[in-house]
């Protein structure tokens, strides 16, 4: 994977106080599952070489962003987000590459913090309706696999304050109960919440790969979310899947299936 860091500047997010409490016993319980679910720490491994070489792709393609990249590479990277995949090739192709481009290029290494960077890349790329919501996780998925030691992963299935749902709610003991949710989206709080997690982590004695160990958590809290919802919202999303170590690996982007052996990206609304 390579190693160089393109980014300038020195830009650190500090971890926030959480303003809910997160349940410590909920993270081991689900660590614990998540484990037997992959077939021990070996299938867990697995998993995390996907996510390593999904993010050595994004380091490739991004390192070369002050230049303007090809309809293909961003057809590469589009294809390895699954929330935004579904919604945003089109707005991508309206835009251009160029202009997808310089909006990439300013997300990563521009002026101001990463909230005024990701308002611009959203200003930047014109888009509408669930689209323009899927721009930020585009603006996420490419922030945290361009360095994922540096910057946690901000898509709304993580946590979406609009809606207050996300992998994030399950870790709150008796979540299904309460109302009031005020983590805000803010990069401090999703740095607040994987801080909470290397903690929890390091009292089972787990330190490596940290970043896409905790990634495949929140995804594993968010596919148990998804299975407890009606069964054709699961059809409609997770295209009928019961495998939910499957769905787990389509939310990281790292599936290993095709439907029909085509491309993932959703195509419909192009002229």
């Amino acid at each position: 994977m390579p190693s160089e860091n393109f980014h300038a500047g020195d830009e650190r997010i500090i971890p926030g106080k959480l303003p809910v409490d997160l349940d410590m016993g909920l993270l081991r319980k689900s660590f614990y599952e998540l484990e037997e679910a992959f077939e021990g720490q070996e299938g867990l491994s697995d998993l995390v070489v996907l996510l390593e070489e999904k993010a050595g792709i994004f380091q490739e393609i991004l390192g070369r962003s002050s230049q303007p990249l090809a309809g293909k590479d961003l057809e590469v990277l589009v294809e390895r987000m699954f929330t935004a995949r579904r919604k945003i090739w089109p707005a991508v192709v309206e835009a251009s590459p160029p202009v997808v481009t310089v909006a990439i290029h300013d997300l990563l290494t521009g002026y101001g913090d990463i909230r005024q960077r990701l308002q611009r890349f959203g200003e930047a790329i014109p888009a509408a309706g669930k689209a323009r919501r899927a721009l930020r996780d585009m603006g996420a998925e490419l922030l945290h696999f361009s360095d994922p030691e540096r910057y946690p992963l901000m898509t709304r299935w993580v946590w979406d304050q609009e809606t207050t749902s996300g992998a994030i709610r399950e870790y709150v003991r008796g979540g299904d109960y309460l109302t009031d949710f005020p983590f805000g989206e803010a990069p401090e709080m999703f740095e607040g919440v994987r801080q909470w997690m290397r903690e929890g982590l390091g009292e089972l004695g787990v330190y490596r790969n940290l970043p896409f160990l905790i990634d495949t958590l929140l995804a594993y809290q968010y596919s148990q979310y998804l299975r407890a919802m009606a069964e054709g919202f699961l059809r409609s999303d997770f295209g009928g899947q019961s495998d939910f170590t499957e769905q787990i690996r389509k939310l990281l982007g790292v599936e290993t299936k095709r439907r029909f052996g085509g491309t993932r990206i959703k195509r419909d609304g192009l002229h």
